[in-house]
């Protein structure tokens, strides 16, 4: 049996199909776990980073009870301590460069980090190239997954578009000065307040540290799977289930976001800035990120890094702007959905490539 990055050498069609469902599953989740805390202030991040990290520790643990309690390998953990040492830096990056500089910085570094791992057998992980009909072809789903995060910096938000009705007609307040902008009582609107980034607000010096920051983010994100997958690989009777890692990194996340937000409390003199009404949303927007690495997990497992990590980090960005088109009403206008269009003819067009390079199931030995 010749091992891949936690790939069997004969994954049942069935577990395939499960990994291609999972794969589209977590790009769902990635790109819609943010929009239940879009309208809440979300301070530095840190106290919102520790609430998210206890609802995804909670969604870890129904998966252990539900795999029966599988062998609990701590060094499993690290994977979580170095997922959450990125995320840490989330918003702090968001505010300096903006969501979508922020995400093709490290999104590119983090899909650079997986698909390298899987196509050319990095970290102990062995090469998934003997998976590949046409390698050729993976290759070009890679780079079109770059291209696709690249176009995504060329979307432009704006004010939300809301209307406020007279005896004439509908008036769209966003083409009006802000001198000019009525007040519409009982306004409801979901407007991302808390990740915004006011570029002539932000010092040079800050934006180039965030961009380093990003790059750093992009690779723990890219690197978090390595310690479960080298498990999977290297320990005698360890499970090939990702499934069975779940938990383990969880726990890694939630151990590592105590210690920081502990640390973050001390420097600001034991008086955090906490927003009590982020809670019950930052817990949800925790639960939905578990799910997305959870289907992750099986995604690596069934059909290997080298197509996981394209689809996955590409799907979420198209998915948060069809959220921002049609509820937050932030991205409009004949040139954003031009480029829209662009990055969704890329993203299909790397996941069909991608797909197509892969050999069937009976072949991949």
């Amino acid at each position: 049996m010749h091992k891949s990055g936690g790939l069997p050498s004969c994954v049942p069609v069935m577990g395939v199909l499960v990994g291609w469902m999972c794969a589209a599953i977590a790009v769902l989740f990635f790109g819609s776990n943010f929009t239940v805390v879009a309208k809440y202030d979300a301070g530095d991040g840190m106290f919102f980073q520790l609430v998210l990290c206890i609802g995804i520790w909670c969604t870890g643990l129904v998966v252990f009870l539900l795999r029966s309690t599988p062998v609990f390998y701590p060094m499993a953990m690290t994977g979580g301590v170095i997922w959450c040492t990125g995320n840490c830096c989330t918003v702090y990056v968001i505010k300096s460069i903006g969501l979508g500089p922020g995400l093709v910085t490290w999104g590119t570094a983090s899909l650079l980090i997986g698909w390298l791992t899987g196509f050319f057998g990095l970290f102990g992980i062995p090469s998934e190239r003997h998976c590949l009909a046409m390698p050729w072809l993976n290759v070009v789903g890679f780079c079109i997954s770059v291209c696709a995060l690249i176009d995504s910096t060329l979307i432009k938000k704006g004010a939300p578009l809301r209307q406020v009705k007279t005896d004439a007609s509908p008036i769209d307040i966003s083409l009006l000065p802000a001198s000019q902008e009525p007040v519409e009582a009982g306004n409801t609107s979901l407007a991302p307040t808390a990740l915004v980034a006011d570029d002539s607000e932000v010092p040079p010096r800050q934006r180039y540290i965030a961009m380093l920051i990003a790059t750093g983010m992009g690779c723990c994100y890219g690197a978090n799977f390595l310690p479960s997958t080298w498990i999977q690989d290297n320990v005698a009777g360890a499970s090939k289930d990702g499934l069975d890692y779940v938990f383990n990194q969880f726990c890694g996340i939630l151990l590592a976001s105590i210690i920081y937000f502990l640390m973050y409390c001390v420097y600001k003199g034991n008086k955090p800035v906490i927003n009590p009404e982020i809670v019950v949303p930052g817990f949800l927007s925790g639960v939905m990120w578990a799910v997305a690495q959870t289907c992750w997990f099986v995604a690596n497992t069934t059909i290997g890094y080298s197509a996981a990590f394209p689809i996955i980090l590409i799907g979420p960005g198209f998915i948060g702007s069809m959220w921002s088109v049609f509820l937050f009403k932030d991205i409009y206008g004949a040139r954003n959905y031009r480029i829209l269009a662009g990055y969704f003819v890329l993203a299909v067009s790397a996941c069909t490539c991608i797909v197509l390079s892969r050999k069937s199931d009976a072949s991949c030995s």
